[in-house]
């Protein structure tokens, strides 16, 4: 006799549970330490021991998922119709990616336009306008762009066939981290992102790297707006060094005299791309330096004394009467005095064409693609490609290139799994919902509300990390029981989450599964537990693997036989007459669970499907 409903549950949720530990390499509990009943052991006894006792999916199912924010039905027949053998269709599919305005994106445009945002299309200057207009007295209109940017890039990441682009874009705003709700920043975010950001995803990094300095997020986030000579601020100039070109790797601390003979051959030097020879590891002198480097780069209007001569409020505005124009020393290159702005441009220069800076940002992008702890050789690969490319206008895309069609990114899999984000974005793609988040300040609990408040939760809402170092891109930042706890509280809610109201029944589901459902088997005769999950795992998961197939099948079906048909039709309804979405209660005669509330189970077992260990992993 098949088990009872709530034991079947108990049991396949303990089971998904310890797969999902042991892909994530938490180590089982010991029955030892296990507080049990008579006969009830740890998880230790039963659980897959090792990452690789999971089902491994096909080729095509593990490149998309970790190329993409997941994949649909729609976009997986594509590409399996784009050539002959995985090779060919990884080849056709990459070349188009990597050339997104080539790829027809109208259908989100469309949906990014029906949202109806009115700050995304604002220039700098308009959007400090607006800011200084708004002041302090309407804290919901001042924070509008930064709650604008986050819903069109929600859009984007859902709906845009050009996922590549939108990975990378994610990537390189945790690279050049910003809080994009901070009080000052917040305002002029949509610039950041759509001026400094997206038009050098796949560009090159020299130019996106001044492009960040010069946005007015950045400089509220680290204060470079207020630095002037004779009292320069580091902020800026540390993090321009320790987070987004040489980094941590490269620092050597502090150092007396780091340019004398002996410190050159033992912190190591290169001959630069003007003939110059420069320190290979970078000292506290080196972000003084640098800061003083940085004097005069201002936003216009930011500070006390206003506005700078020729430059509209809000623009960035390079000011020569608050530079310091003394000589400078950065990583033993010599700065003559008086270069003006040129100290800066110089600055850059150095640090994009800089080795360190090569292997710093290739192993986070291999670090992205292919696992925590990519191999040497892949990384220095990289970042030969990044070094000797670096003033080629497509030098990133040449890079990502390299990465994506490594043998190492092709056979490596399970090595980390989805952020809270990523999996909520591949979920809500994998089950074809119908959602336009947007910004709303009335008393109604919006789903965009609900969305972003247990992203928040999760610790992953977009552009929400507070810190200048970005999101972590490591699976230990993200396989705690409290990250995990609220991912999967998240992840089976979408499935319970309504348009416009998201607790309303009286609205449509944002993921009408039991509509699309009923549409892929339109004979209730197919309306089995076999057929359904099989579906919906090869929907979500690309495969049907064990035990996350056979768990899901078994809490659908109840005491049914795989095979038998379910009622997904017969349905209860309220006063009035509106129905429950539910199915009916049918708890008497016992033993036919399998006709209980069958419409809102159909939900459930997606949901477990979506807490599953193989839709988790990547």
């Amino acid at each position: 006799m098949a088990a009872t409903a709530p034991t079947a549950l108990a049991a396949g949720r303990r089971r998904l549970l310890r797969a999902l530990f042991a892909s994530t390499g938490a180590a089982p509990t010991d029955p030892r330490l296990s507080m049990r009943r008579p006969g009830r052991d740890g998880l230790r006894d039963d659980s897959p021991g090792e990452v690789d006792s999971l089902v491994v999916p096909p080729p095509s199912v593990r490149w998309l998922t970790r190329a993409t924010f997941g994949f649909s039905t729609a976009e997986h027949a594509a590409y399996l119709a784009l050539g002959a053998d995985d090779e060919a269709r990884w080849s056709a599919w990459l070349a188009q990616q990597l050339s997104p305005s080539s790829i027809d994106d109208s259908a989100c445009d469309a949906r990014v336009a029906s949202a109806g945002f009115t700050t995304l299309g604002l220039s700098a200057e308009q959007l400090w306008a607006a800011r200084q207009a708004i002041g302090g007295s309407n804290y919901f209109q001042r924070m509008l762009p930064i709650a604008e940017t986050e819903c069109m890039t929600l859009i984007r990441r859902i709906y845009s066939r050009r996922q590549l682009f939108e990975v990378m874009a994610e990537f390189w705003h945790d690279h050049f981290s910003v809080y994009g709700w901070d009080y000052d920043g917040g305002p002029m975010f949509p610039a950041f992102d759509r001026d400094a950001i997206r038009p050098h995803v796949f560009g090159n990094f020299r130019t996106m790297l001044q492009a960040t300095c010069e946005s007015a997020s950045m400089m509220y986030m680290l204060d470079l707006y207020g630095s002037v000579s004779g009292h320069p601020n580091e902020n800026y100039a540390r993090e321009l060094l320790e987070l987004h070109t040489l980094g941590a790797e490269n620092y050597a601390g502090i150092v007396t005299n780091p340019d004398s003979f002996s410190n050159m051959i033992a912190l190591g030097h290169f001959t630069a791309w003007d003939g110059e020879e420069e320190r290979l590891r970078y000292v506290d002198d080196d972000v003084y330096e640098a800061a003083r480097a940085l004097t005069g780069w201002t936003i216009s209007g930011s500070n006390w004394w206003g506005p700078v001569a020729g430059a509209p409020p809000g623009a960035f505005a390079y000011d020569d009467t608050r530079h310091d124009q003394a000589p400078k020393h950065v990583l033993a290159r010599y700065f003559a005095p008086y270069q003006a702005e040129g100290d800066g441009t110089t600055l850059f220069d150095m640090l994009a064409q800089h080795p360190g800076t090569a292997h710093f940002v290739a192993g986070k992008i291999c670090r992205r693609f292919v696992g925590d702890s990519p191999s040497a050789s892949l990384v220095q690969g990289a970042a030969d490609i990044f070094h000797a490319q670096w003033q080629a206008p497509d030098q990133l895309r040449q890079v990502v290139a390299y990465v994506l069609n490594s043998n190492e990114f092709k056979s490596s899999w399970g090595t980390k799994m989805k952020r809270p984000a990523t999996a909520v974005v591949g979920a809500l793609r994998a089950l074809g919902a119908d959602f336009t988040p947007r910004p709303d300040n009335t008393s109604t609990y919006t789903p965009t509300e609900e969305l972003v408040g247990r992203l928040q939760a999760a610790g992953h809402r977009l552009f929400y990390w507070p810190a200048p170092n970005g999101y972590p891109d490591v699976q230990a930042a993200w396989a705690s029981t409290g990250t995990l706890g609220m991912t999967m509280r998240l992840l089976p809610r979408l499935l319970e989450m309504h348009q416009v109201e998201a607790y309303n029944n009286a609205h449509p589901f944002v993921a009408d599964v039991h509509g699309q459902t009923l549409a892929a088997f339109p004979n209730a005769a197919d309306r089995s537990a076999a057929n359904i999950i099989g579906y919906w795992c090869d929907r979500i998961l690309g495969q049907r693997p064990a035990p996350t197939y056979t768990i899901a099948l078994d809490f659908l079906r109840q005491e049914a036989a795989p095979t038998a048909p379910l009622d997904l039709v017969t349905d209860a309804t309220d006063g009035g007459g509106n129905p429950q979405r539910t199915g009916v209660w049918h708890l008497n005669p016992p033993n036919t669970l399998s006709q209980h509330y069958t419409i809102a189970r159909l939900r459930v077992a997606i949901g477990l499907i979506l807490s599953s260990p193989d839709f988790l992993r990547r």
